[in-house]
């Protein structure tokens, strides 16, 4: 199999541990914004230190900077920071399947945001198969033992939530490639690790900043 597939896979197994971590630490002490600092707390030095390694290793030196990839970079920090507080809130809803399978929307408002943002469009079929899988959220946000009309079932906060995650999920994804392919290298890895390392700085100080200053007490 090619290196996306394995990507792709271990991404859904990292991310959905992570969203269990999450849960549980916005279920304790911890603000909907602490909870959201704890990833950006951890991995901002963990991919700083990675970075280092791999220059020094390789003998390498970083890549120049371009202003859109500080653009971009930023832009999709900042949703990603947003992306996070909506599904951490989900965390303290009743209903929070809904929001998650609402969340699932990201793939088609990757789509349509790529489209916008790169020029990038789907094939036929890949545009067949996101319709599936939305037709498929759709059905499932529905259990069959709710109670009310399915406009009720279906416009909660939680699904509201839920679908503002995915929309911002699915900028800061889109925005991250476009930084991506700013940094002048040719190795993938180095590219994506540059920006992820310029990212996660980015948010662990904006996420510092705020909450010093509006939540004391929380880092």
């Amino acid at each position: 199999m090619e290196l996306w597939v394995y990507a792709t896979i271990g991404a859904t197994i990292f991310q959905t541990l992570r969203f269990m971590l999450q849960k549980k630490l916005s279920m304790g002490a911890l603000s909907t914004g602490g909870a959201t600092f704890a990833r950006f707390a951890y991995s901002a030095p963990l991919l700083a230190a990675v970075l280092a390694a791999w220059l020094v290793a390789s003998d390498t030196e970083l890549p120049a900077l371009s202003a859109r990839f500080w653009t971009m970079g930023a832009i999709g920090g900042l949703a990603q920071i947003l992306a996070t507080v909506c599904v951490v809130a989900l965390f303290r809803e009743r209903n929070f399947a809904v929001g998650i399978t609402f969340k699932k929307t990201e793939v088609v408002q990757a789509a349509l945001i790529g489209f916008i943002i790169l020029g990038e469009g789907v094939s036929i079929l890949g545009l067949v198969a996101i319709l599936v899988g939305l037709t498929g959220v759709l059905l499932l946000s529905s259990a069959p033992e709710a109670k009310g009309s399915l406009q009720e079932r279906l416009f909660t906060r939680a699904a509201g939530l839920g679908l503002a995650s995915g929309l911002l999920f699915a900028i800061s994804g889109v925005t991250y490639r476009a930084a991506t392919l700013e940094v002048g290298a040719d190795a993938p890895l180095l590219r994506a690790a540059v920006t992820l390392s310029a990212v996660t700085l980015m948010q662990f100080c904006a996420m510092s900043l705020w909450l010093r200053v509006f939540e004391q007490g929380q880092i």
